[in-house]
């Protein structure tokens, strides 16, 4: 098992994440924001009843994993994690407090962010540099206030429920809405303000529930110098840079390793060295989706010893943990 291609010789549909890629997301922008989604695809009922964490639930949902909480960040848990990348996109928009809701009530144990700075300076959860693909606006975020930015609807394209009241949010609400229930990945690739997103775990008070996670070395420790104790987590593509950052934070280890690259080496290789291996497996997701669900796709790497996947079906994976039926 060289790669997590390697697992896929007959998967034909290009999925591309880079930092910057317009991926994975809630569908096609052409949807435009508003009172919901125009259903399922093929008209499938939803995975979740969207009342438990659209614009019509009575109360938000409560942390429903039986995973202990301190699992997430401790390096000797065995148990298999899910992440739900940029909250679970296929029930809400993606990166929207829904996603993080929907994602909680499935029971997954982190959900990823990504923060980037706006005009006047406060952190919004947006994927692209732009506003384009996900809401009815247009403009780089960088150009427009976080008033312009949250007058925006998001797009629901595809999916199910009401998500009417749903904005782009900022970190310090994700945060907010995590505490006490879901983990939260901090991707700290989209912006230099090592500062903001810091302060923002900082007043929020999610030092326990945040991990500041980039493939950045000079971001971690900036960041370990304005908060000691916050959990990390490192980006490697090589048992070189592995062992690298490792001896570079000794005095703090990473809580999470993400691996790419030759995975039938990297898993190893983070076993070896005390830590958790952590991965992308977008392309298995849309292998079991072409598979009308076939979730034993994901199989091969949990048996290769993955403890982390972070997927943007995390219902998927999680039904193949035997953790949501």
């Amino acid at each position: 098992m060289a790669s997590l291609r390697a697992l896929l010789p007959i998967l034909t549909v290009a999925f591309a994440c880079g930092d910057d890629a317009g991926s994975g997301g809630s569908g096609s922008a052409a949807g435009g924001g508003g009172a919901g989604g125009a259903g399922g695809a093929g008209g499938a009922p939803p995975v979740l009843d969207p009342a438990l964490f659209d614009c019509t639930r009575a109360s938000d949902p409560g942390r429903v994993t039986a995973v202990p909480v301190a699992c997430a960040t401790d390096r000797a848990c065995t148990t298999k994690l899910v992440s739900g990348h940029r909250g679970a996109p296929s029930l809400a928009p993606e990166d929207s407090l829904a996603a993080v809701r929907a994602a909680i009530a499935l029971g997954a144990d982190f959900v990823e962010t990504d923060p980037r700075p706006t005009k006047d300076g406060f952190l919004v959860n947006l994927h692209d540099t732009s506003v384009d693909r996900t809401t009815d606006g247009t403009g780089e975020a960088l150009d427009l206030t976080l008033a312009e930015i949250q007058a925006l609807h998001l797009d629901t394209y595809g999916l199910v429920g009401d998500f009417s009241c749903e904005r782009v949010p900022t970190l310090e609400q994700v945060l907010e809405a995590a505490r006490g229930k879901v983990h939260v990945l901090v991707d700290a690739n989209k912006t230099d303000r090592v500062d903001l997103l810091v302060a923002a775990i900082q007043t929020t008070d999610t030092l326990d529930w945040a991990i500041f996670d980039t493939s950045s070395v000079d971001k971690i420790d900036e960041a370990l110098a304005l908060e000691p104790s916050l959990h990390t987590m490192i980006r490697v593509g090589s048992t070189a840079e592995l062992d690298e950052q490792l001896a570079h934070f000794t005095a703090h280890p990473p809580v999470i390793v993400e691996i790419s690259g030759d995975v039938s080496v990297m898993i190893p290789a983070a076993h070896a060295a005390g830590h958790r291996a952590f991965l992308d497996v977008f392309e298995l997701d849309v292998a079991a989706g072409i598979g009308q669900g076939d979730v034993s796709v994901y199989g091969p790497l949990f048996e290769a010893g993955l403890d982390i996947a972070q997927t943007n079906r995390p219902d998927y994976v999680l039904r193949y943990l035997g953790r949501f039926p």
